[in-house]
C-alpha cells in the first residue's frame, strides 16, 4: 500500500501547486486599488473550479480504495500509524522542527502586530500542538492491534493540534472582522476549518472512534486549502505555520493511506473456529446411515443365533451358526 500513500501525497502537493499559482493571479487581478474584489472575476472561478475539483477526485480515490479495492484500517492508533522504518522517523522530525521554528517566530515577530497578544497565545498553542504531533507520529506501531483507540498520553497529544486549530480559527476572524471582501479571509478560514476537522478525526482514532477514510479525506483537502492560501499576505511566521499545518496533515495522511489492508486474514481468523466446529461434530447423514447399517447387523446376527430343524431329517437340529462380526 506504499505506493497508495505516495500517490495520495503526491497527489496533494500537485494539486497545491496549482491552487498556490490560482491564488496568486487571483490577488494580482481579482482586486482593485480600493482592495474590493472586482465581480465576476476569472480566477476567481477557476479557484472554486480547482477546490471543487480537488475534493472530487480526492473523493473518487478514496472511494476506489474502500469499494473496489476493500481496503480497511486497524482499529488500533499504533497499528495504522505503523511502518516506514528510518524515512517516516525523519519526515515527523523534520515537520516538528519546522513547526517550532515558525512558533518561536511568531513569539519573536508578534510584537508589531496590533493583535500581539493573541498572536503569542496561539505561537504557544502552536507548540503545544507541535508536541502533540511528535506524540502521536512516535506512537505509530505501538500498541495491541486487537484493541482499539490508544494510550491515555497518546489520547492528550491528539487534542493539542484540536485546539490549536480552534483557537486560530477565532485569532483569524478576529483579525478580519472588518474586512468587507470575502475572498481576502474566505479562503484561510476555510483551510484552518478543514484543517481542525483533520486533526479532530485523527484524534478520534486514537479516542477508539476509528474514522479512517473520513480523516484522510480532511487530511488532503486540509492540506490542499493550507498550501492554496500562502499567497495571501500575512506574517511570515504565520505563513510557515500554515505550511507546517499542511505537511503534518500530509503526514497522517499517508501515513493512514500505507496502512490499509484488506480484511481476508481478519475474516479467516475469524473463520477458523467455526470450521473446526464444523469439522468436530460429524453430519447429520452420516449419523442416520450408520444407524441403519448397525440396526441391520444386527437384525442379521439375531436371526443367525436362533436354532434351526433340518427339514431332511426330522427331530435334528442344525448347529446354530456363530454371529457375524460385525
Amino acid at each position: 500500500m506504499r505506493n497508495n500513500a505516495l500517490t495520495m501525497c503526491c497527489g496533494v502537493c500537485v494539486a497545491g501547486a496549482f491552487g498556490v499559482f490560482t491564488r496568486w493571479m487571483q490577488n494580482l487581478t481579482a482586486f482593485d486599488e480600493q482592495g474590493l474584489y472586482v465581480q465576476g472575476s476569472l480566477w476567481g472561478w477557476m479557484l472554486l473550479l480547482l477546490c471543487a475539483a480537488a475534493a472530487a477526485v480526492l473523493i473518487g480515490a478514496l472511494y476506489f480504495l474502500r469499494s473496489h479495492e476493500g481496503l480497511v484500517s486497524s482499529p488500533n492508533f499504533g497499528e495504522a500509524h505503523a511502518g516506514g522504518g528510518m524515512p517516516r522517523q525523519a519526515a515527523w522530525l523534520v515537520i516538528a522542527v519546522f513547526m517550532a521554528i515558525a512558533c518561536g517566530a511568531l513569539l519573536i515577530t508578534a510584537g508589531s502586530s496590533q493583535y500581539a497578544s493573541l498572536l503569542r497565545i496561539l505561537a504557544l498553542l502552536g507548540l503545544a500542538a507541535d508536541a502533540g504531533f511528535a506524540g502521536m507520529a512516535s506512537a505509530g506501531g505501538k500498541g495491541n492491534g486487537e484493541e482499539s483507540g490508544a494510550s491515555p498520553l497518546v489520547c492528550l497529544a491528539s487534542v493539542l493540534p484540536v485546539a490549536f486549530c480552534c483557537f486560530w480559527l477565532v485569532v483569524s476572524y478576529r483579525q478580519d472582522a472588518a474586512t468587507a471582501v470575502v475572498w481576502r479571509y474566505g479562503p484561510e478560514i476555510t483551510a484552518i476549518a478543514c484543517s481542525l476537522l483533520a486533526f479532530y478525526y485523527v484524534a478520534g482514532q486514537a479516542f477508539g472512534r476509528p474514522r479512517p477514510y473520513t480523516a484522510m479525506f480532511f487530511c488532503g483537502y486540509g492540506a490542499f486549502l493550507c498550501l492554496t492560501t500562502l499567497p495571501d499576505s500575512r506574517l511570515i511566521a504565520l505563513q510557515l505555520m500554515l505550511a507546517a499545518c499542511a505537511m503534518m496533515q500530509i503526514f497522517f495522511l499517508g501515513s493512514l493511506t500505507a496502512n490499509l489492508r484488506r480484511p481476508a486474514a481478519a475474516e479467516s481468523e475469524e473463520e477458523a473456529p467455526d470450521a473446526a466446529a464444523e469439522e468436530a461434530a460429524p453430519p447429520e447423514e452420516f449419523d442416520t446411515l450408520a444407524d441403519a447399517m448397525r440396526a441391520e447387523q444386527e437384525e442379521e446376527d439375531l436371526a443367525d443365533s436362533f436354532v434351526e430343524y433340518d427339514p431332511g431329517e426330522p427331530g435334528r437340529r442344525k448347529t446354530p451358526r456363530e454371529p457375524k462380526n460385525r
